[in-house]
């Protein structure tokens, strides 16, 4: 955590990446500095504050800026990914073509791609993620000059003597290969970035009512009924998503009375949230909520009674993608938010938070975007610029959160924007963890965590098993009348190697699929949250692909010094392996593995485990291997085979 003078970031001895001094603008001093972030020594938080002696008008904060070591004998290869609503995390990859322009411009930082670059070459790896939650950009230029920090498209600011100006942090990570790199930052970010509590460190599995419910089916009964079975096979938080504000109407629709948060839905929730949440705690349950504070609703009486809070843009903008659910076609100017950079907004959404809290004892919050601010609010009687509404309303937006975080360190507190279209280490510094993505069926639930996992570590990442929809979407129908167990384990495990929860009709499942939840949230607590909490994250295998591609049979490990969690999954078109492969193990030392679906155990050599992997059960949709370094060691260096277990089988030239 030292801040140090800018100088040239080495791997090996050999330059990557050359920082350069700013550009010099009359009266205004640009303090740059290069924190060294994690326990690695590869990564850096590249930091900016501009100071004037007068007033000066910026039209860019690009806390990078620096000299990308180009070498014709070792060219650069690049990865990014794109993102829309539910298809978060698609990969682009192919060689360095300069110049290089990546970015957003919906307001939103994942709204049509991820705030993070990856650039590899022969024996060296480099990852370049603006921590910032608005429009963004990464650029190299055609001589190698590389930026990172906020998009200028749209953009400028004033800065003063009084009001120095401070530029969105750039994150850099080095490593020998992608994966190393990606490693390091991931460690960085749970060590430096990440907020901690007793509340978070606890790693509660929640169960939310929207899929299978959604706003139009949910109901204080209905919620309570699920609450009764969520208690019997050891979830620990229910949260109520929307629905549950507004005018006393059954058939209200949750998005146009957003703002509203005043007054309860009581032809839904006749007692009222208190009441409700008195029930879940009689359960021995923590009682969640979901919440959108910045947002407001078209038909909502905010909009109306408080018109001062209300962003608004009344010069054009950049075009950029927009999701429209908080808009008003007959007012082009509503931007459907409340502007953060206003004071007023400020405290309105923080004394907002802080009431749902107070009332209903919440332990969670789902705190939800469904906007795209684009180039952000422009009236200036907010206290900002025409031009930096939206930097001014994100810096407001993280005061607000950590206020919150000071104030209710009991709670904790989940980003969400449309399932996944704001996660960028920016949010992450404010929040505990992030959700992936609204969809969550197999393919793209791992999709999107070989993706985030390039990030973040496993406790500032949230994602639901395949979830029971009510609404139509092809990808997620399942026959859940006719489930069997082992279809619904695969349907579970892999959505147990971060932060996990599961959002399905609770009441209608069959004793045998709550059986098999209940003993798959006991091996959760035990055995993957400790993991989930304190170590990382390893992708086995390249990526699956929504639609059948990629790979098939995708598998990750979640490892804290001596103790490995192994999962890994049959897609559609996938075929079981005969072995898995194993990581990060000493050759020299024991392991005990344990195989959860044979119920049995062996001790093998980290040498074996190293050469062969482990037995895979034949037919297996999906397979938990538990793997723990023991103390003392096997006489002949190699236990035998148990027929529990299945052989270790040696290599296989066609599968890593």
């Amino acid at each position: 955590m030292t801040p140090r003078p800018a100088e040239p970031i080495l791997l090996d001895g050999r330059p990557l990446l050359h920082p350069l001094a700013s550009i010099a603008a009359a009266g205004v001093d640009h303090h740059r500095r290069m924190i060294e972030r994690g326990p690695d020594g590869r990564v850096w938080e590249f930091a900016l504050e501009l100071r004037s002696t007068g007033s000066v008008e910026l039209s860019g904060l690009d806390a990078v800026r620096a000299r990308l070591d180009i070498d014709d004998a070792a060219p650069w290869r690049t990865l990014w990914f794109t993102s829309s609503w539910g298809a978060e995390f698609a990969p682009i990859e192919g060689e360095l073509d300069l110049p290089l322009r990546l970015g957003v411009s919906s307001g939103r930082s994942s709204h049509g791609m991820h705030p993070w670059l990856g650039l590899t070459r022969a024996g060296a790896a480099m990852i370049v993620s603006p921590a910032w939650s608005g429009n963004w950009h990464i650029s190299i230029d055609a001589h190698g000059l590389l930026t990172a920090g906020i998009s200028p498209d749209g953009f400028r600011t004033v800065v003063t003597p009084e009001a120095p100006v401070v530029a969105p942090p750039v994150f850099v990570a080095v490593g020998s290969d992608l994966d190393a790199a990606a490693a390091a930052l991931a460690r960085a970010v749970a060590r430096d970035v990440v907020p901690r509590s007793p509340a978070s460190e606890a790693i509660p599995v929640e169960w939310n009512h929207w899929w299978p419910y959604e706003d139009a089916d949910i109901s204080a009964d209905v919620f309570r009924r699920n609450a009764v079975v969520a208690a019997s096979v050891g979830i620990e938080t229910v949260t109520l998503d929307a629905g549950w504000f507004g005018r006393a109407d059954a058939a209200s629709d949750w998005q146009r009375e957003r703002g509203d948060w005043d007054a309860v839905n009581g032809a839904r929730f006749p007692q009222g949230l208190p009441a409700l949440a008195d029930d879940v705690r009689a359960l021995g349950l923590d009682f969640g909520v979901w919440l959108e504070p910045e947002a407001v609703g078209a038909d909502a009486r905010l909009r109306r009674e408080r018109p001062e809070l209300i962003a608004a843009r009344r010069s054009p903008a950049p075009a950029s993608p927009s999701i429209t659910v908080s808009l008003d076609p007959r007012d082009p100017t509503f931007l459907g938010y409340v502007c953060l950079g206003s004071p007023q907004g400020r405290d309105f959404v923080r004394d907002t938070i802080s009431r749902v809290i107070t009332d209903t004892g919440a332990r969670w919050l789902k705190l939800d975007f469904n906007v795209d601010p684009g180039a952000g609010c422009d009236r200036t009687d907010h206290g900002h610029g025409a031009y930096d509404g939206l930097y001014r309303h994100y810096r407001g937006l993280y005061a607000v959160l950590d206020d919150v975080r000071a104030s209710h360190p009991e709670v904790v507190l989940e980003a969400c924007s449309s399932g996944g279209l704001r996660i960028d280490l920016g949010l992450a510094a404010h929040t505990h963890c992030a959700f992936l993505s609204d969809p969550d069926w197999t393919e793209h639930h791992l999709q999107a965590l070989w993706g985030a996992s390039l990030m973040l570590p496993p406790v500032a990442m949230l994602h639901w098993s395949w979830s029971q929809w009510r609404g139509d979407n092809p990808d997620q129908e399942r026959d859940w009348s006719g489930l069997s167990t082992s279809a619904f384990a695969a349907m579970l495990r892999p959505a147990m190697l971060q932060r996990f929860g599961v959002s399905m009709r609770l009441e209608d499942l069959s004793p045998e699929l709550r059986d098999c939840l209940r003993e798959h949230l006991r091996l959760y607590r035990e055995e993957i949250a400790p993991l989930v909490r304190a170590g990382e994250l390893r992708r086995l295998t390249p990526p699956p692909l929504r639609g059948g591609g990629g790979e098939r049979v995708p598998a990750f490990q979640l490892s804290d010094g001596d103790h490995h969690v192994v999962v890994g999954t049959v897609l559609p078109g996938g075929t079981t392996p005969r072995r898995q492969r194993v990581d990060g193990l000493d050759l020299d030392r024991d392991y005990r593995i344990r195989n959860i679906d044979a119920g049995s155990e062996a001790v093998v050599s980290g040498a074996r485990l190293g050469r062969e992997g482990v037995a895979v059960d034949p037919g297996a949709e999906s397979w938990v291997l538990l793997v723990e370094a023991v103390r003392s060691p096997v006489a002949s260096g190699d236990a035998p085979d148990t027929p529990e277990l299945g052989a270790l089988v040696p290599p296989s030239p066609d599968r890593i």
